[in-house]
């Protein structure tokens, strides 16, 4: 199995940035929303309606800001390969390929299912720091580390 660790990169890049215009679009949607509130505001009932749409617009600057850093993490990402996985490492073991970058969940390239998660989830903290051949024990089960690249 080839594995073209750039070419799943490529694709963590484009999920996030993809993210990143969907809450734009939604952060402007919000917007309006509010200024056309405020237009016609006659009572409780578009002061709720008011709240809501600031809820939203402030849940999607939230998520604008996460999406934002890991762009940035991503961005900042070694190329290069040591005995011991760190983030930036594609890590093949005996049950799933992990991309060690940040928690966007799964992408497919050429076929292949990779999870990329953040070193900071439960199997990134597992798996870092650990060798070929090592053995880690995830969720009552044993995987073996077969690569890192």
């Amino acid at each position: 199995m080839v594995l073209d660790k750039s070419l799943i990169h490529s694709a963590c890049l484009v999920k996030i940035e993809n993210r990143i215009h969907e809450i734009t679009t939604g952060i402007n949607l919000a917007n309006e929303s509010l200024i056309s509130d405020t237009k016609s505001s006659m009572g409780d009932k578009y002061e709720t309606s008011r709240e809501m749409a600031q809820q939203d617009l402030t849940r999607l600057q939230n998520q604008l800001k996460q999406a934002e850093s890991d762009l940035q993490i991503l961005k900042q990402l070694s190329n290069e390969v040591s005995g011991q996985i760190r983030l930036g490492n594609l890590v093949v073991t005996d049950e799933h390929i992990y991309y060690l970058a940040i928690s966007i969940g799964q992408v497919e390239v050429n076929g292949h299912k990779i999870m990329v998660i953040s070193a900071k989830s439960p199997i990134g903290m597992e798996l870092i720091g650990t060798r070929v051949g090592d053995k880690i024990s995830f969720q009552k089960r044993n995987i073996e580390i077969l690569k890192i690249s």
